[in-house]
């Protein structure tokens, strides 16, 4: 149902646009400009283009009445940085917002990180599914500054549910879709987009957006073994710190784990010593389930929710935060000392391989479900990607991780 054009809104809005036509030098006569409703009339919405329904006068009336002039619903002037509006003919004042392009949306960010130097890092996201939306747009609250968001896919009907973007995006590239996101919570974000397949094939091309973005950290939330393991050894070999995670089967738990090059277990020391482990993982489309089905019996997708694949997320975002602000925030500081472990688990349901864990109850001495574990998890003097031989070059460590990670 098409909204209704209400003429009396309760608060106005008044865009960058807006502004730059009422604040343009010379402008000593009165203006007429459009307003656009929302919310069946209660905002109205100031662009800049010549209509009827705005007058704007160059100042407050001398008198201290209000013009009542016909066609316009609301006059208004510049007033102490802002703009001051009240409805016609009755006189009354209207709230209003001003939405000028250097407005600071992440102020009250800076006063809880201390800092702004996340607006200076550039994260890679290999991964754009329910997860990986979710840390993206995470990471742009908090005031990452530079994106680059690599997936090959396009948003589904059946995304819709548990994904960032919704249906006005559907069949769009979910790299372009979730760059605009960006966009909306983090308007001075830089966001390069790629619609590569993480493959053998394309492995130097990777390689090569990595390295000419100058990556600080990646985030690998691909949603297969193969590519994590391809992202895995590419970031070794380029001495990137990866955060990487996903959901077990139906995302009764999930994985989370952070891997800082020639200091911590890699994801192939992961698969090594956990191959079971390493094999759960969220069956959540059909490409996943022809992956695993039988000869004669097809394994039909069973995804998980949304409320289940948050909480893996959210701690991928926290392990993130927690390297891009090594030793720049105090509030941080404490959150990495916890975070020492390799590997994290989190165990949503009872069922499948934890089936047998009792119910949480009020224990706070034994396993249960909706906690965060750390795991102790040693790297693999035998690691395909990480051992000794296996690499020469893993990068150098920063110092803080080296002191978090010494014990």
């Amino acid at each position: 149902m098409a909204e209704s054009t209400a003429p009396h809104p309760r608060h106005l809005v008044f865009t960058d646009a807006a502004l730059a036509v009422i604040g343009r030098p010379g402008g000593a006569v009165p203006l007429q400009l459009a307003m656009t409703p929302r919310d069946r009339g209660d905002l109205g919405v100031v662009e800049g283009a010549p209509g009827v329904d705005v007058l704007v006068l160059p100042a407050a009336p001398a008198d201290g009445r209000i013009p009542d002039e016909p066609g316009p619903l609301v006059v208004c002037w510049p007033e102490d940085g802002g703009i001051r509006a009240h409805r016609v003919p009755s006189g009354e004042r209207i709230d209003t917002t001003t939405l000028p392009a250097d407005a600071d949306v992440l102020e009250r960010v800076h006063g809880i990180l201390e800092t702004d130097v996340l607006g200076e890092r550039t994260v890679a996201v290999l991964g754009l599914g329910s997860g990986g939306s979710f840390i993206v747009r995470e990471l742009a609250k908090a005031g990452v500054g530079r994106f680059l968001l690599l997936d090959h896919d396009r948003l589904e009907i059946g995304n819709i549910s548990r994904h960032e973007c919704g249906l006005p995006d559907v069949g769009r590239l979910k790299v372009n879709a979730m760059r605009d996101l960006v966009r909306r919570h983090h308007p001075a974000a830089r966001v390069v987009t790629s619609d590569l397949r993480i493959g053998g094939d394309t492995r130097g091309a990777v390689r090569e957006l990595l390295a000419r973005l100058d990556v600080d950290l990646v985030i690998c939330a691909t949603d297969n073994r193969e590519s994590r393991l391809l992202v895995n050894r590419l970031c070794l070999e380029e001495g990137l710190p990866l955060i990487l995670g996903g959901v077990y089967r139906r995302a009764y738990g999930g994985i989370v784990q952070r891997v800082v090059p020639g200091l911590t277990p890699c994801y192939q020391c992961f698969v090594q010593a956990l191959p079971e482990q390493a094999a759960d993982n969220e069956v959540s489309s059909d490409e996943d389930a022809a992956r695993i089905s039988y000869t004669d019996r097809r394994v039909a997708p069973q995804p998980g929710l949304s409320t289940d694949i948050i909480p893996v997320a959210l701690h991928m975002t926290k392990l993130a935060l927690v390297e891009l602000l090594a030793g720049r925030s105090p509030t941080f500081t404490g959150l990495a000392a916890d975070l020492v472990a390799p590997l994290h688990q989190w165990i949503n349901r009872r069922e499948l391989a934890h089936a047998g864990l009792e119910p949480m109850g009020v224990s706070i001495d034994r396993m249960a479900v909706l906690r965060w574990y750390g795991v102790f998890l040693p790297a693999l003097d035998d690691c395909a990607h990480c051992g000794p031989g296996a690499l020469r070059d893993l990068g150098d460590p920063t110092p803080e991780d080296e002191q978090l990670f010494a014990s």
